[in-house]
């Protein structure tokens, strides 16, 4: 079922007009397009999905200042890597934005939250929103083909279990990563997604 059909799909792209650079706008609809195209197959509902999709990066065109006054202001948890890296808020920020203004499920609420890091324990619309964002259409880096590649053929478990591990294999190269990454893909070792 097209983006565009899903309930209040209008309303959200509306509001990441708002507050989105057209690149971002194009992303996050991609994002939706790509999630509610293997929602289905994944026992996810269309409509959370597309939720999902299209607010995920809602906060991500804020500063770094007003990432950490958001977070503040929400009493959102930060750790070192946050104070460090105040765009690893940009989804915690957004999911508390969303939940205020559209009133989200609490699914698509730990979606947003949790789509840059993962966590461990999260549930299945959250895992396929991490999926979603790593590899949608537009995403022209290898490894983004490869996930679309392993969850066409393979199915949902062994794409989420590939985001992951590429999610930790890049954090390695950068200066601040969150511990919540590495902890979910040990997480999902121990507990892989059918």
């Amino acid at each position: 079922m097209p983006v565009a059909k899903a309930e209040r799909s209008r309303e959200f792209l509306a509001r990441i007009r708002q507050t989105l650079g057209e690149k971002r706008v194009m992303h996050s609809v991609f994002v939706a397009e790509y999630f509610s195209s293997f929602a289905g197959h994944a026992g996810l509902d269309h409509d959370e999905a597309v939720a999902a999709g299209l607010l995920h990066d809602l906060a991500r065109g804020m500063e770094k200042e007003e990432l950490l006054a958001q977070a503040r202001a929400r009493r959102i948890p930060m750790g070192e890597a946050q104070l460090l890296k105040p765009l690893l808020l940009h989804g915690p920020v957004a999911a508390e934005i969303c939940r205020e203004e559209f009133g989200i499920s609490d699914d698509v609420h730990e979606a947003v939250y949790w789509h840059t890091t993962g966590r461990p324990g999260m549930g299945r619309l959250a895992l396929g929103l991490c999926v979603a964002d790593f590899a949608e259409p537009s995403r022209d880096y290898p490894e983004a083909a490869e996930a679309r590649d392993i969850l066409r053929k393979s199915g949902f478990g062994p794409a989420v279990l590939y985001v992951f591990e590429k999610k930790v294999e890049f954090g390695r190269a950068k200066e601040v990563t969150d511990p919540n990454t590495a902890a979910t893909l040990f997480w999902l070792r121990e507990h892989p997604p059918a």
